[in-house]
């Protein structure tokens, strides 16, 4: 019998498809940040100043989202419970590095 810390390969399966999903969503919204940041500052979509702003956009935006996301939940089941804006996970920094990374790589123009 298993514990109740093992997942089943259907489960496996599931997450690492929603993971592939999840990634494809970041690099589209990602490769819209670095066209965004070109179009108004002119840096290109390889230069490190562009890389790192849509990396730190990116990154805010997803962390305060689910900030607001927890703040509506506490409000709407009226619980009390301590909400902190700490530091983001390791898997929301490594999933935007990697889509942010892909669509630098995807925008250089092909000669």
């Amino acid at each position: 019998m298993f514990g109740a810390g093992v997942i089943s390969t259907l489960g496996a399966l599931a997450a690492v498809a929603i993971l592939a999903i999840w990634i494809l969503v970041l690099v589209w919204v990602a490769a819209r940040i670095q066209g965004f940041l070109t179009r108004g500052t002119g840096w290109p979509a390889l230069d490190w100043r562009n890389v790192l702003s849509a990396f730190l956009l990116l990154t805010g935006a997803i962390h305060l989202g689910n900030f607001a996301l927890d703040l509506i939940d506490r409000w709407f089941y009226d619980a009390i419970y301590p909400i902190e804006l700490g530091f983001p996970g390791s898997f929301l920094i490594g999933s935007v590095a990697i889509a942010v990374g892909i669509a630098a790589v995807r925008s250089r123009r092909k000669k």
